[in-house]
């Protein structure tokens, strides 16, 4: 198969909170891609033992042998995807599970001929672009709407494009973005924080940043410190007993009014709501 004529057939796709992997040396079936959208740990590849933190993205073809190794203690959010590369398989909607390496069953394997570009493991780092292509695929996929599987396949194959196409290099540009996300990362509950302000800080003009910032994440450097507030926001309201009001000026937003207003625009429902939604009794 040419990279061309993929067309994923997507079996599963979740964003899991507080995600551990399972408990033993795994072998997949088909295709397999995780983001990871907050925290860090490690995982071990083909025998390899790579360390992963935010914005990290990996792809292991079928076969691959996998275990992620999270302490206990770390909150980890991770975007899910198992699917297979070819339409061939577009009538079939069920996992085909994640087994033990020792009870792996060649016969599940789907048949087909995987594209060189993605017959290999790819693990890369400091890729925050492809986040939010992930998130609208997993909204797509649970409601399962129609033609949901052949929307949410066309908004995967643009990411594992994606994946190919941009470079992960360390070059002078992507250095400075790290080292603003970083400074935001480290700075976001400082109200004061804006693109001005950061773009002194790095002594540089606001526009010249801003857009190498859009550049390299797909995202404004406001559009990213309000998407990082709310993911810390997140955590906050599942991992801590403070009331919203608390939480918003917390996490840098202020007004608590600001704050549930622009979550409830990202997520489709008020903190109180996801904090209800996700609280384990």
């Amino acid at each position: 198969m040419e990279v061309y004529n993929i067309n994923p057939n997507i079996r599963y796709a979740k964003e899991h909170n507080n995600f551990r992997g399972m408990p033993y040396l795994s072998k997949c079936y088909d295709c397999r891609l995780f983001y990871i959208c907050s925290g860090e740990g490690y995982v071990t590849v083909d025998g390899k033992k790579y360390k992963f933190s935010d914005n990290y993205i990996m792809f292991f073809p079928p076969k691959t042998e996998y275990r992620f190794m999270i302490s206990d203690s770390d909150s980890i959010t991770v975007q899910v995807f198992n699917f297979d590369l070819s339409d061939e398989y577009f009538s079939h909607s069920t996992s085909l599970g994640t087994p033990p390496k020792e009870e792996f069953d060649n016969s599940k394997l789907p048949l087909y001929e995987l594209p060189k570009e993605f017959d290999h493991v790819i693990i890369r780092e400091d890729f925050l672009r492809i986040n939010e292509m992930l998130g609208e695929c997993v909204k797509i996929f649970i409601p399962k709407s129609k033609y949901y599987k052949e929307i949410a396949s066309s908004v995967l194959k643009r990411a594992l494009l994606l994946l190919l196409t941009e470079e992960n290099s360390l070059g002078k540009n992507n250095r400075l973005v790290a080292s603003v996300l970083d400074y935001i990362n480290k700075n976001y509950a400082d109200s004061n924080l804006s693109n001005q302000f950061i773009a002194t800080h790095f002594n540089y003009h606001p526009y010249y940043l801003n857009k190498l910032m859009k550049n390299f994440t797909g995202k404004t450097i406001h559009q990213y410190i309000i998407y990082y507030r709310l993911r810390m926001a997140k955590d906050m309201l599942l991992t801590t007993d403070d009331d919203v009001n608390t939480i918003a000026w917390k996490v840098g937003f202020n007004s608590p009014s600001h704050f549930i207003d622009t979550f409830h625009r990202r997520f489709g429902r008020t903190p109180y709501d996801y904090r209800q939604a996700n609280i384990l009794y």
